[in-house]
């Protein structure tokens, strides 16, 4: 320990030579017992919360304080018994009274001194006080007091009741808890409130320390769990003298808890206060609440005894786990007549003298020590202090080394503590905290057992509690409610009021909408649908051309139809390829038509089923090239009979250029040509893909997009100008021969396809809902059997059942007919 100076204690003298003595003081105690090492033990005997005492023999006695002081006294008797922990040493003890908040500053002087003396020195890393370590204070705010006087002679502090924040921070190294942290309760306490809904709630302190940061501390880890703190209070001392003000105060406490309709209140306060606030609050109308107890009042037998205590309602409490110490109780049944070992000041005569009065109130309180949950701490602190001294003194399990040990060893030593005792492991992490947690219990109106067990919370969170022991008062036991607006309903989203997120109306969420785990409406997705206030989405109908329904099987049993006539043409045509009515068609060029054709009735299919981007696109784009393929082909063919007929002899210089240059094959490519690059350009900039439109709330059609897009508008329009080349052209054709005149299929080929676009157009003006798919289908398979039995089934039928006509002699007789008509109508 490096050299320092202790100022605050120079501070307290009025010279380096001046001498504290504390003899004379009321820090004397008769509780000593004469050691090689003395440990040091601050406990509340008797209780006050004034300011100002006069006498502590004045006071209540105050029985957990003599309680913990008797357990103190048998943890060193039974270390000193022990022959392996510290062979050949005897451990001391010496216990002064704190007088519960006030009196500690004199005590934790006495302890640093030597021999009640202190000198001041310019160094104190070779300075033995009076105690090697101190047990307690039993309450945080003497604690905290206490402490930051042993860090300047790091003197190791083990608080076993006190649980600040502040006693766990770094800048106390000294600093030792055997008994939960803070946090570890006020995790306890909001995860109680999590469990049993509790949100809206009243958080009361104590007007110190304690109070203070416990309670910005849960209203933090409240605010983080949606809790809402809707008053916060703190409760004053009574001082004498003031009573009329400290009244006011707790009346205007108890108006505004009650004012703020909350049911459940925690309370964060040293025991005494609590107890005469409870005295007061019995006199109101505040009852019948939940009362969540911190460790500091949950096991209070005094305030549990207060009369008519059960009209306040629930008291839930936060306790010290407990721990079964073999023979204390028989132990306490004989400190009433033991007196040997300790040392009576006949020279001082105060209330820590007051020795009889001490066993009597022990042995004659209420306090059931099957109860306790204190006096495991108080056991454990004593073995951590006797461990860390075996490892100052290099014990083995028969000797130990006798020698002077300054406080700062016994601090470093701590951090090497680690042992089991009684089934608990015992060591200290960088924080000074031990691992431990804490129980739930209930305090109970009816039983024999004032606090019984409902529930625990071990140090890592968790917690653990049976609701069916609570005994609620309320109608069938239903766990009371406390909230600051009514749950929602399912399906209903919360709509804050206010500035408490707690507070909140409820709103439906609309149709097409759900409440999703976070409990915000959210839309459906495009394919699903929910009626009002819902908290899931259905999917919505899909409809399409599934494959088992009657229309599908029509279009499909059609599609296969025209495709077989097809493949019969083809076939026909390959057959029956040097006959006269094949080459009229066109001879080879036919089969430019005809697979087009039969790719054309191939699209329809992709009408049927699931509409997905590939059958989108075979849908239209590719089933317009087709149609263009066919459309162009019968133009251009019908254009070069016109020429053989009419234009040959008529215009021959004109007619023989568009044979040697192959008119009619560079007209097909400009005209297919543009349809492909239509297509092309569709495809790549905007592609028709699957489409879904609602027909009702929970219907969806699954379609294809772009219908009436301006590419498939250009698609329409162009194949319909081409069907208008094709009719001029055939209507041209009237007068050759009538092997030769298409004119009659060509129209009713082209008149049907007029019929379709004007079908077509009018579908995508108006809703047809659902039959949107089996019309276009529809249309489209009109369109090509048009041109099949139309233009193709004629020649057929000529080729199979008109086969005299079918002959090159016949045919020259049809075009000498015409020649002879021509040369007729000339002359």
């Amino acid at each position: 320990m490096k050299s320092f100076v202790i100022i605050p204690l120079l501070l307290m003298q009025s010279s380096a030579s001046a001498v504290m003595s504390f003899g004379s003081q009321n820090a004397s105690s008769e509780f000593v017992l004469r050691g090689d090492y003395t440990v040091g033990g601050l406990f509340s005997l008797h209780a006050s919360g004034a300011s100002v005492i006069e006498s502590c023999s004045s006071l209540n006695a105050n029985p957990a304080g003599y309680l913990n002081l008797q357990v103190m006294r048998f943890a060193v008797e039974e270390i000193n018994n022990s022959s392996k922990l510290l062979p050949n040493i005897t451990l001391g003890y010496e216990i002064l009274d704190t007088c519960y908040i006030y009196n500690n500053i004199q005590p934790a002087l006495a302890f640093m001194s030597k021999d009640y003396v202190f000198d001041t020195e310019a160094s104190y890393t070779n300075y033995i006080p009076k105690v090697i370590s101190v047990i307690g204070p039993d309450n945080s705010d003497s604690a905290e007091t206490t402490a930051d006087l042993f860090n300047l002679l790091l003197i190791p502090q083990i608080n076993i009741f006190a649980t600040s924040k502040r006693l766990s921070d770094l800048s106390l190294p000294s600093c030792f808890q055997t008994v939960a942290s803070s946090k570890t309760q006020q995790g306890a306490i909001i995860d109680i409130l999590t469990f049993f809904n509790w949100t809206w709630i009243a958080v009361l302190g104590s007007s110190d320390e304690y109070g203070h940061h416990g309670i910005q501390s849960l209203i933090k880890l409240a605010t983080d769990e949606d809790i809402c703190v809707a008053y916060q209070g703190t409760i004053p001392i009574k001082i004498p003298g003031k009573e009329k003000e400290w009244n006011n105060s707790i009346l205007q406490i108890v108006h505004n808890v009650t004012s703020v309709n909350v049911n459940v209140i925690v309370v964060l306060s040293v025991d005494i206060v609590v107890l005469d606030f409870f005295r007061q609050v019995l006199d109101t109308n505040l009852q019948g609440k939940v009362w969540i107890a911190t460790e500091t009042w949950s096991l209070s037998t005094v305030i549990y005894n207060l009369p008519n205590i059960q009209r306040l309602g629930v008291v839930l409490g936060i306790a010290a786990k407990y721990v079964d110490i073999p023979g204390i109780e028989e132990y306490l049944s004989d400190a009433y007549n033991q007196t040997k070992g300790h040392s009576l000041n006949p020279d001082v005569k105060e209330c820590n003298q007051d020795c009889q009065t001490c066993l009597n109130s022990t042995e004659s309180s209420s306090f059931s020590f099957s109860e306790d949950r204190v006096s495991f701490s108080i056991y454990a602190a004593l073995y951590a202090v006797a461990h860390a001294l075996h490892i100052v003194l290099g014990c083995n399990d028969t000797y130990c080394n006798k020698m002077d040990v300054y406080p700062w060893q016994i601090t470093d030593a701590f951090g090497q503590v680690n042992f089991s005792l009684l089934g608990n492991l015992i060591h200290f992490d960088q924080y000074g905290d031990s691992p431990t947690g804490y129980d739930i219990v209930i305090w109970n109106w009816l039983g024999k057992t004032h606090f019984e067990k409902v529930g625990s919370y071990p140090e890592l969170g968790n917690l653990v509690i049976n609701p069916d022991k609570i005994k609620w008062q309320t109608a069938n036991n239903q766990v009371p409610s406390s909230l600051c607006s009514p749950e929602c309903r399912s399906g209903q989203e919360k709509r804050q009021t206010g500035n408490y997120i707690c507070c909140f109306i409820c709103v439906n969420c609309s149709a097409g909408q759900y409440l999703n785990e976070n409990g915000i409406c959210i839309e459906c997705s495009q394919h699903q649908w929910s009626t009002e206030g819902s908290t899931f989405c259905y999917e919505k109908t899909r409809v399409f051309l599934t494959w088992n329904d009657t229309l599908t099987i029509a279009i499909f049993t059609m599609t296969i139809l025209g495709m077989l006539l097809t493949v019969v043409v083809i076939v026909t045509f390959i057959v029956h390829l040097k006959s006269p009515v094949v080459k009229a068609a066109g001879g080879k060029r036919c089969f430019l038509m005809l697979p087009a054709l039969a790719t054309a009735y191939l699209s329809i299919l992709a009408y049927l089923g699931e509409p997905d981007t590939m059958k989108c696109i075979l849908r239209l784009p590719f089933y317009s090239l087709a149609l263009t393929i066919c459309f162009s082909y019968i133009s251009i063919r019908s254009f070069q009979i016109v020429c053989i007929f009419k234009m040959s002899s008529k215009l021959p210089a004109t007619y023989d250029y568009w044979v040697k240059q192959n008119g009619q094959y560079v007209f097909f490519i400009i005209l297919c040509s543009t349809q492909v690059l239509i297509s092309c350009v569709w495809v790549s900039v905007n592609p028709p893909m699957e489409s879904t439109k609602d027909l009702t709330s929970d219907t969806v059609l699954l379609s294809c997009s772009q219908f009436t897009s301006t590419y498939n508008i250009l698609q329409y329009s162009y194949n319909a100008f081409l069907s208008l080349m094709c009719f001029t052209f055939a209507y041209m054709c009237k007068e050759v021969p009538k092997n030769y005149n298409e004119a009659k299929c060509i129209t009713f080929t082209m008149l049907i396809y007029f019929v379709i676009c004007i079908f077509f157009f009018t579908a995508q003006l108006i809703d047809v809902g659902e039959y949107v798919n089996p019309i276009n289908a529809g249309l489209a398979l009109a369109s090509l059997l048009g041109i099949t039995g139309g233009y193709f089934m004629p020649k057929c039928y000529i080729i199979f059942l008109r086969p005299q006509r079918n002959t090159t002699k016949y045919f020259q007789s049809t075009i000498q007919s015409y020649t002879k008509r021509g040369t007729g109508s000339t002359k």
